[in-house]
Order: C-alpha cells, then sequence, then structure tokens
C-alpha cells in the first residue's frame, strides 16, 4: 500500500513523504519515526490509485 505522510518534529519542522510498500498505516508510520526521530504531531492517509 502506498501512505501520504506528514511528519511535524519537537521543532515543528514539516516533512511530507509518500512511503511505498507499507503493509498498514502503522507500519508507514513507523518508518517514517524510525528515519526522523519521534515525532510531535504524525499523520498518514492511504493513497488510492498510486500517487499524484
Amino acid at each position: 500500500m502506498t501512505f501520504r505522510v506528514t511528519h511535524f518534529d519537537m521543532n515543528h519542522r514539516r516533512r511530507r513523504l509518500v512511503v511505498h510498500g507499507a503493509g498498514n498505516r502503522q507500519q508507514a508510520m513507523a518508518w517514517i519515526e524510525q528515519l526522523y526521530g519521534d515525532a510531535w504531531y504524525i499523520s498518514a492517509i492511504r493513497l488510492i490509485g498510486g500517487t499524484r
């Protein structure tokens, strides 16, 4: 599955990424937190029909 993830760190730096191949929403968010550290705010939405 493909997810669009928005990650804000504790300094309020925003990162928007697309995660391909995640099994579910929790895995997509965990992968982003592994890359960029704990999030102050994180959201993930599933993309249907690929990226746009």
